[in-house]
């Protein structure tokens, strides 16, 4: 009778496993390809198609990020998922049980809404109030802690622990100002999706048909493809001349762009072997991954120290590696020309 008795006491503990996943600058695209271990063909959607980077130009103008994106890249934009969707403003009192049923159930837990100055952990805890998102793979009962796959303060993307005291902070925080956010359950599909080589040339020649014509300085709206290498040039010039302050800089846009050039990479090898090609052109784009990497890691010393005169070196090796970017796909579309087409 003791061992029963011990055995309702027992507080349930939960925690989904995670890959490393693909596109991981914002929260909204890391769970897309993190939580596929039960079926990880669904990276094949992202390979087949999500590689036109975006951006907008309202920097231009006083704004003071180029808003750097990826189109489709949301885990809301994949059709492979099974999603159960909650406005949590309906779920006042509940919303502790639907987390967990859900997690129960094998579903990862997408959320919107919770101000992370009150998130124990959470990249603006203590810092700012910041609306904002993140992905819930486990609970445990008996120390009352959800983990959460997002941005730490150190600013790593992995999966930690906070308490579900200090999540409930940031949703009834947000609550009283009637912002209301929603958790969504994320669950793979059990389809099996195959890497089309077709499809992603097609996309390919869709990122290259992009320039400064098609998309002038002068315009609004969105740019779309490879132009955007050259608006966040200009975005970096405005660092450097000081009409973006240094202290509003957005940190993550180089790290978009080196994500971009990883998984074009493993894209462009994934297309060679389709169509028996040597590897001579995924081979010269090591050195496109390598230069966006050096980018990145300017860039990010510039932002953790104020060093304006990386700036002009970075612009430089922007550009230079969006001409050897653009060499290489319109050789990878030569020599698979009628491929893309079928």
């Amino acid at each position: 009778m003791q061992a029963v008795r011990t055995m309702k006491k027992m507080k349930k503990k939960i925690e989904l496993p995670l890959v490393e996943p693909l596109y991981s600058t914002y929260h909204y695209q890391g769970p897309g390809t993190a939580v596929l271990v039960n079926n990880p063909s669904i990276r094949n959607w992202y390979l087949n198609q999500v590689m036109i980077l975006t951006c907008t130009r309202k920097f231009l103008n006083g704004f003071t990020t180029p808003e750097i994106g990826m189109a489709e890249s949301s885990w809301n934009a994949n059709p492979c998922f099974d999603k159960k969707w909650y406005g949590m403003q309906f779920l006042e009192g509940h919303v502790h049980f639907v987390i967990r049923k859900l997690l129960d159930e094998g579903y990862y837990v997408c959320f919107s809404g919770i101000d992370d100055y009150y998130v124990e952990r959470k990249s603006w805890y203590h810092e700012r109030h910041f609306n904002h998102d993140g992905c819930i793979c486990g609970y445990d009962q008996e120390n009352k802690t959800y983990c959460i796959y997002s941005y730490d303060r150190n600013w790593i993307y992995h999966k930690f622990w906070t308490t579900q005291k200090s999540f409930d902070a940031g949703r009834k925080a947000l609550f009283k100002k009637k912002q209301y956010g929603s958790i969504c359950g994320i669950k793979p599909k059990g389809d099996q999706i195959v890497f089309s080589h077709e499809t992603a040339l097609k996309k390919i020649a869709e990122y290259l048909d992009s320039n400064l014509e098609k998309y002038p300085e002068t315009a609004e709206g969105t740019v779309s493809g490879i132009v955007v290498h050259d608006y966040i040039a200009k975005y970096v010039g405005k660092l450097y001349d000081g009409s973006i302050p240094y202290e509003k800089m957005d940190r993550r846009v180089f790290r978009m762009i080196w994500e971009h050039k990883k998984v074009m990479l493993e894209r462009i090898k994934l297309i060679e072997d389709a169509l028996s090609l040597d590897h001579s052109l995924s081979d010269a784009y090591k050195s496109v991954v390598r230069e966006a990497d050096n980018c990145r890691m300017l860039y990010a010393a510039h932002h953790m120290k104020q060093r304006n005169s990386v700036l002009p070196m970075i612009q430089k090796k922007l550009l230079s590696l969006k001409e050897k970017e653009k060499e290489i796909l319109e050789q990878l579309l030569e020599a698979t020309k009628g491929d893309e087409a079928k």
